[in-house]
């Protein structure tokens, strides 16, 4: 391995153990920390709302399909009762 390409690496480490460090073991990088534990778990509150509001938009969806079908199915009975005989004709 050649030595330049080591040196990009190492700065990137160092970046991401000082951001570590600082986020451990500062007073403010643990408050920082705590409000972004905090934002996560109202994320994932939000998302579980989100779920439900779905859930309950399929199932309304669901029963929509369900009337409309129904619907469908009246109409085409009594379409199919008033076929029995001759259709009259229009005269004027």
């Amino acid at each position: 391995m050649q030595e330049q390409n080591i040196w990009p690496s190492v700065t990137i480490v160092a970046l991401v153990a000082g951001a570590v460090t600082a986020l451990l073991y500062t007073a403010r990088g643990r408050q920082s920390l705590m409000r972004f534990d905090e934002a996560l778990d109202d994320f994932g509150q939000s998302l579980q709302q989100l779920r439900g509001a779905i859930q309950k938009a399929s199932l309304v969806a669901t029963q929509g399909i369900d009337v409309a079908t129904e619907g469908v199915q009246a109409v085409s009975g009594l379409i199919g009762k008033g076929d029995r005989g001759p259709h009259p004709r229009i005269t004027h």
